[in-house]
C-alpha cells in the first residue's frame, strides 16, 4: 500500500494555490491603486499628491486622462466631471470661454495643470449652474453664482499678486 502523494499531485496542488495567490494579490493591488473619481471639489486635493501633473478631459468631460511632464503616455482615470465649461478672464476683465482644441479627434473640455510647488492653472469652471474659481497660487476653490462673480475673484487675486511688492 502506497502512502503519500505523487509528484504530479503535489505540482497540481501547488499550481492551484499559486493561481489563487496571484488572483488575490492582484485584486488587492488594484484596490490599493484605485482612487476617488475626480470631481470639482476634490480636483486640487487629489492632484497635489502627484507633483507635476496635468488632467485632460475630453468628450464633454466624460473621459479624463492624467499626463506627467516628460512622459509620452496618457493614463485614463475615473472622473465625475460632466458637462463642464472652462473660462478665463480676458484683457478687459470679462469671463471668456476657453477652447482647448482636440485630442485624437475628441474635443478637450478641460486642461488643468498642477505643479509640485502647489500652484496650478488659474481657471473658472462652470458646472450645474455654479461657477468654481481655481486660484493659481495655494488658494482654495471658491463657488460663485455667476461667471462675472468668479471673474471678480480672479481680478482681486491678480491685483493682490501684482501688488505683493508694495510692502517693501
Amino acid at each position: 500500500m502506497k502512502k503519500g502523494f505523487s509528484l504530479i499531485e503535489l505540482l497540481i496542488v501547488i499550481a492551484i494555490i499559486s493561481l489563487f495567490g496571484f488572483l488575490v494579490f492582484d485584486f488587492l493591488k488594484k484596490a490599493e491603486v484605485r482612487q476617488d473619481p475626480y470631481t470639482i471639489k476634490n480636483l486640487q486635493k487629489i492632484l497635489q499628491n502627484h507633483g507635476n501633473i496635468e488632467l485632460i478631459c475630453t468628450d464633454k468631460c466624460s473621459q479624463c486622462f492624467t499626463h506627467t511632464p516628460g512622459s509620452d503616455t496618457l493614463q485614463e482615470t475615473s472622473s465625475d466631471l460632466k458637462e463642464i465649461q472652462a473660462y478665463t478672464v480676458d484683457k478687459n476683465d470679462n469671463p471668456q470661454k476657453i477652447e482647448f482644441g482636440r485630442l485624437k479627434d475628441h474635443r478637450i473640455c478641460l486642461r488643468y495643470r498642477h505643479y509640485a510647488n502647489g500652484s496650478s492653472t488659474q481657471i473658472i469652471l462652470e458646472s450645474e449652474e455654479k461657477f468654481f474659481y481655481f486660484p493659481s497660487y495655494f488658494g482654495k476653490i471658491s463657488v460663485h453664482a455667476s461667471a462675472e462673480d468668479a471673474a471678480e475673484a480672479w481680478i482681486k487675486d491678480t491685483k493682490i499678486l501684482n501688488n505683493r511688492g508694495n510692502y517693501y
